[in-house]
């Protein structure tokens, strides 16, 4: 008997050893903000803090690729190969739910909880549910607004943001004459910024309705692209075939006045230039088809998550993203990344004060908007997305119309 309860205690206690010497359950996350950025250092600094909380029993593992045109495209190879991350983020595109479809992807409705859901807007989820299967999580929706350098306008006599497009392209004549190039623009990658702009054109021509239906072939996109290279006569000479490095860092150097982009780019203003800087509602053609302050967004970017088939598994992913949504990780996203988050949040007078002039403006314009139209770009089919580059070019060096541009982006997103 005594051999019997020696002989239990022993193997207790060699279970009891293999258990504290288990290995947490890694999480793997791939995503594209990089450590240089103000949302990449907030990234990393909430990974290291949830793996200090759960130290011993989670890990989170990220591995970045700020490339992310190209990023998006290794999440759909890795997935199409069995390699799906296990947390990766994307832009949302309702003609392209090859990742929702593939059936790689975790279903998150099950884990919803109503303190978690009631961290979101229901029309969020509901955009994101597929037959009743909630494949993503919200994440972020950021609108593309009008940065300006003051100090560049005010020495071409503007003392404010024009309002009309007529005033714009007369503010751009007169930068221009102060050997200032009015705007950031670019037709590598994905030409974000020349889209967000062509978008902001068809969507004060078009109006709210149009604007949003996703067509392509019409009047008013054909006027868009005949401002798109307009516009493009205002721009740097490195625009054809720059990026986005590229076209951002013009705007730092000073060597243009006006880019269009999202809250991330608050991050990466240099500290000097700060006070310069100033946030503007964008023109329009003061004709009322289009509410005053209007806003092109990007795309929801949600998370994602593998499928997994072990249960641990899958509670260590959920609670991972529960983390990257809590109150605290939204809050830290917003302030110090300066990356609006699709998580609710409540800022006080405090926080507020805490934002650098440049945030304040960004939150006001933000918050005041009037109406959204999601960058076109983001809903086109992949055909269209990856032939649009080449169009911009061609349209930007006169070797096609405007209407032969329209024309062939409506071909190419019918596939």
């Amino acid at each position: 008997m005594k051999k019997l309860v020696a002989l239990l205690l022993a193997l207790c206690l060699v279970l009891g050893c293999a258990s504290a010497l288990a290995a947490p359950i890694e999480i793997n996350i791939y995503h594209h903000m990089s450590s240089d950025t103000a949302r990449g250092v907030v990234t990393e600094k909430i990974l290291e803090k949830f793996n200090q909380e759960y130290e011993g029993v989670y890990k989170a593992v990220s591995s970045v690729n700020p490339d992310f045109p190209t990023y998006q495209e290794k999440v759909k190879a890795m997935i199409s190969a069995n390699e799906t991350p296990d947390i990766f983020c994307y832009n949302f595109n309702p003609n392209d739910l090859s990742r929702q479809n593939s059936g790689k992807l975790m279903d998150l409705a099950p884990y919803m909880d109503e303190e978690w859901k009631a961290r979101f807007k229901q029309s969020d989820l509901d955009l994101l549910t597929l037959d009743g299967k909630l494949y993503s999580l919200p994440r972020a929706q950021q609108s593309a607004v009008f940065y300006y350098n003051a100090e560049l306008l005010a020495a071409a006599g503007y003392d404010q943001f024009p309002t009309t497009w007529d005033d714009f392209f007369a503010c751009c004549e007169a930068l221009k004459a102060n050997g200032v190039s009015a705007i950031s623009l670019y037709t590598a990658d994905d030409a974000w910024y020349a889209t967000c702009f062509l978008t902001y054109v068809f969507s004060s021509v078009a109006g709210n309705e149009l604007a949003n239906s996703g067509v392509i072939d019409c009047e008013e996109m054909v006027k868009a692209a005949e401002y798109l290279q307009k516009a493009f006569a205002y721009t740097t000479s490195d625009a054809v075939g720059g990026n986005y490095s590229v076209a951002s860092n013009n705007f730092f150097t000073g060597k243009t006045a006006i880019v269009i982009d999202g809250p991330w780019f608050m991050g990466s203003i240099p500290a000097e230039m700060i006070d310069k800087v100033k946030v503007a509602v964008a023109p329009s053609f003061a004709d009322g088809k289009i509410a005053a302050n209007y806003q092109v967004t990007d795309a929801q970017s949600p998370w994602a998550a593998a499928a997994q088939e072990d249960p641990a598994k899958a509670e260590a992913v959920v609670a991972l993203l529960k983390y990257l949504t809590n109150e605290e990780s939204t809050k830290s996203y917003t302030l110090d990344g300066s990356e609006y988050q699709s998580a609710r949040l409540t800022l006080t007078d405090e926080d507020m004060a805490s934002m650098n002039s440049v945030q304040r403006e960004y939150f006001n314009v933000y918050s005041g908007g009037e109406a959204n139209i999601v960058n076109i770009q983001r809903n086109l089919s992949t055909a269209a997305n990856a032939a649009l580059p080449s169009l911009v070019e061609a349209l930007v060096l006169g070797e096609c119309t405007a209407a032969d541009f329209v024309a062939d982006l409506a071909a190419e997103n019918a596939y």
